[in-house]
């Protein structure tokens, strides 16, 4: 069905730029990140392939970092430029975390809207079998299992002494909202996993300094990061509020990063 953008633009009363510009650099990277799924970002809007129309920006003011994170829209999620590589800054700036702001009706339409349309989305994949890790549930959407599998090769190629840090797992798809906030987590998706629990830091568990910043804390080895990257991961160690355990498959902020150039695999 044809779809008139400056039409439905206009309805919405929320047209940022002419239905003929094209779109801004950080809208690009969703049609190269999800060629499938997202066909076009004009006049404000996101036109999925499947005919579905959603708003690009909704020209928000937020009140705060909080009110951010739980009313994020499209364009929100894609301000912030993921860091790909070893050259991020440290420490993080205050609520610097690109990844983390994310707009949920978008990975709702993309993964599914409920558990049970998730949970047939499912594959499994082996994590680290020669380590003796345990089978994973992760999504078939976007080929996420097989990109998962090749991480785990390649981790399992590594040194021991940066394998033994992602050898253990606490696994992948829970269909849950974010420990004290309203918000799904990307589990939920089964797109997120969580490994060398043992070894891991996050943010809630370190005490604040007396200007009431977190101090910043990881073991997680950068090789072992770069190597997620580079099949369209992003790593929670980059957030201000740190996560070192959690890697998501996030190939919008990798496309839109900085850094060396570390794009998904196909």
């Amino acid at each position: 069905m044809a779809v008139n953008a400056a039409a439905i633009c206009a309805m919405v009363g929320l047209c940022s730029y002419p239905a003929t510009a094209p779109p801004p650099e950080e809208a690009a990277c969703l049609i190269e990140a999800y060629p499938k799924h997202i066909c076009d970002v004009r006049a404000n809007l996101v036109f999925w392939c499947d005919g579905e129309v959603m708003l690009y920006d909704s020209m928000k003011q937020y009140k705060d970092h909080d009110d951010l994170l739980n009313h994020a829209d499209i364009q929100d999620q894609l301000v912030q430029r993921y860091p790909i590589g070893r050259g991020y800054p440290i420490p993080l700036p205050v609520d610097f975390e690109p990844g983390r702001v994310r707009n949920e009706p978008f990975f709702l339409k993309m993964y599914g809207a409920t558990a049970r349309e998730v949970d047939a989305t499912l594959k499994r994949v082996h994590w680290m079998p020669d380590s003796g890790g345990k089978k994973l549930k992760v999504t078939g959407v976007n080929n996420v299992d097989k990109k998962l599998a090749e991480v785990s090769r390649e981790l399992e190629s590594m040194p021991e002494a940066s394998r033994r840090f992602v050898e253990e797992t606490s696994g992948t798809f829970v269909w849950r909202r974010i420990k004290g906030t309203g918000r799904l987590s990307m589990h939920s998706f089964a797109i997120a996993v969580d490994v060398g629990v043992r070894y891991s830091d996050y943010w809630r568990w370190n005490k604040p300094l007396a200007d009431g910043s977190i101090p910043y804390k990881n073991r997680m080895p950068l090789d072992v990061v770069e190597v997620f990257e580079k099949h369209g991961f992003i790593w929670g160690g980059k957030w201000y509020h740190f996560d070192t355990m959690h890697f998501e498959y996030r190939p919008e902020l990798i496309a839109c990063g900085v850094g060396p150039v570390a794009k998904p695999t196909e």
